[in-house]
C-alpha cells in the first residue's frame, strides 16, 4: 500500500476517477467497487472516504468525467460549417458513436440509481448543462427564446437517447427498423419541422 503522504488529496481524487473509469470501461458498472479501486491505486478504502464524501460522491465524480469526455468528443467532432438540421443530425450521430464506443462508461451514467434524498452536486449539474447547451446553441437558429431552446434541446436529447438504448440493447427490431440513422434522422427532421410551424 502507498503511504498516505505519497499523494495529495487532489492527486488521489484524480487517481480514483481514472481507476474507476477504467474499471467500468473494462468490466461494466456491475463490477464497480471502491475496494477494487483502492487496490488498483494502492490505498485503503478508508483513504478514498477521506477524499470523497461517500460511495455516491465517488460514482458521481466518475460519471461526471464521462459526461465531460462525451462533451469534448461531440464538440471536437462537430463540423462548424454545418447548420440547421444537418448540424443536429451530426450531433446525434456523435452521441450515438460515443455511446457505442464507450458503452460501459455511458451505461454507468444511467445504471447508477441516485438516492432520492441526494441532491446532485453542482459540478455534476454543470456537466449536464454543458451537454444540453451544445444542442441549445444549434437550436438557436430555429428558436430565439433561450428557455424554449433549452426545453427543445432536452426533448431532442431524450429522444436520441431512447433510440440509442434500443440500438445498444439490440432491440431496434421492436421499432421495425435496423437503422439507427433512419430513426434519428426522421426524428430530427420531423421535430424541427414542427418547431418551425
Amino acid at each position: 500500500m502507498a503511504r498516505r503522504n505519497d499523494h495529495t488529496k487532489e492527486e488521489i481524487r484524480e487517481m480514483v476517477i481514472h481507476a474507476g473509469s477504467e474499471l467500468i470501461k473494462t468490466s461494466g458498472f456491475s463490477a464497480f467497487s471502491t475496494r477494487q479501486i483502492a487496490k488498483e491505486i494502492g490505498y485503503t478504502v478508508g483513504t478514498l472516504y477521506n477524499v470523497f464524501d461517500s460511495y455516491d460522491d465517488i460514482v458521481l465524480h466518475i460519471n461526471a468525467a464521462t459526461l465531460e469526455d462525451m462533451r469534448k468528443f461531440i464538440e471536437e467532432g462537430l463540423n462548424p460549417k454545418l447548420r440547421n438540421v444537418k448540424a443536429i443530425k451530426q450531433l446525434a450521430k456523435l452521441y450515438l458513436d460515443f455511446a457505442h464506443n464507450n458503452h460501459n462508461r455511458w451505461s454507468a451514467i444511467f445504471e447508477y440509481n441516485i438516492p432520492s434524498e441526494l441532491d446532485l452536486p453542482e459540478h455534476y449539474n454543470q456537466k449536464v448543462e454543458k451537454l444540453f447547451s451544445i444542442t441549445e446553441s444549434l437550436l438557436s437558429e430555429f428558436i430565439s427564446k433561450k428557455s424554449e431552446a433549452l426545453k427543445h434541446a432536452k426533448v431532442i436529447w431524450a429522444s436520441i437517447h431512447g433510440i440509442c438504448v434500443l440500438s445498444l440493447t439490440q432491440k431496434l427490431n421492436v421499432a421495425g427498423t435496423a437503422s439507427v440513422e433512419i430513426l434519428t434522422n426522421s426524428l430530427i427532421e420531423n421535430y424541427l419541422r414542427g418547431i418551425e410551424k
